[in-house]
């Protein structure tokens, strides 16, 4: 059954992948009117995160954010359904990175490099990356459940030369490549919310208490990785640059938790820019500081 649901999805992803750009973002605006309008997607949990980021925003305002997000939402879906028959030509054209120079400085003074991102625009760029920098891509991914899903979106991100590295095994290829002294360079979406028991640090994200992950930062300190945070901004729909902030050069020589502090701080100024670019249906502060305190201490 799994299987036969791949096969159809995949044949009506790259039909729709086939279309011209306008008919792509006429199927995103059939979406977007399915999860708003007609299923209300997590509408609780995006009303309840922005009320909660945004306590002095009126009705009004919060109403506004909301609707931009979920258009911008089915844009997001679409284009990541789409990506993996994109040729490099289009890919180029959706994804400009604005500091290429930056990564090849790095590049020749053979240091690995670790790009801290958020949920926030479109963070499927490991791709178009790959023929941008001359590093060794790695495309980090959580294991999906359906098997038949998980190698389709494999294949797409390793169709530049990016390898497609899961989550728990990132350290161990780095480690790999290294002693080859190939450098690397590994893209983190470090904005999730970590496991009750990988929880070790909090801090105020939007103005409320967030336990952050910390995974990327000790993997930089393991490697002295060069540490970016990727300022990702939407030009227009299917359009987005990338503007590359250097958190560490470092990282051995920071203060522990400097390195996810100062992500944060960075994140949460781009989501002020354009709040309705962050994923508001994810549950982020599903867990609150007190009850986590209260469950560690039992």
């Amino acid at each position: 059954m799994n299987y036969i649901l791949y096969i159809i999805v995949l044949a009506m992803v790259r039909l729709v992948a086939m279309m011209p750009r306008p008919l792509i973002y006429f199927h995103a605006d059939l979406l977007y009117l399915l999860l708003y309008h007609i299923a209300g997607y997590r509408r609780k949990v995006v009303d309840q995160n922005l009320r909660r980021a945004f306590p002095g925003h009126s009705k009004k305002e919060l109403s506004a954010i909301r609707r931009k997000f979920y258009l911008h939402l089915a844009d997001l879906i679409i284009e990541s359904a789409v990506i993996q028959y994109f040729p490099k030509k289009r890919l180029q054209k959706m994804f400009v990175l604005k500091d290429p120079g930056l990564y090849n400085r790095f590049f020749e003074e053979g240091r690995h490099v670790i790009i801290m991102a958020g949920h926030y625009n479109n963070w499927e760029w490991a791709s178009p990356m790959s023929y941008t920098v001359k590093h060794q891509v790695l495309a980090v991914y959580k294991p999906l459940h359906n098997k038949y899903f998980e190698k389709s979106i494999s294949r797409s991100r390793i169709r530049f030369g990016a390898i497609a590295t899961p989550m728990a095994n990132i350290a161990r290829v780095m480690y790999d490549l290294n002693n080859k002294g190939i450098p690397t360079l590994t893209g983190m979406i470090a904005d999730q919310r970590p496991q009750k028991k990988n929880i070790h640090y909090w801090t105020h994200l939007l103005d409320q208490k967030t336990a952050m992950y910390t995974g990327t930062e000790k993997l930089a300190m393991k490697f002295n990785a060069v540490v970016l945070f990727m300022k990702v901004r939407k030009i227009k729909r299917g359009r987005y640059t990338g503007e590359s902030i250097i958190i560490s050069e470092n990282p051995r020589e920071t203060e522990e938790f400097e390195i996810t502090e100062k992500f944060t701080r960075a994140l949460e100024d781009l989501i002020r820019e354009k709040p309705e670019y962050w994923l508001w249906s994810h549950n982020r502060w599903k867990l609150s500081y007190d009850k986590w305190l209260e469950q560690k201490g039992k």
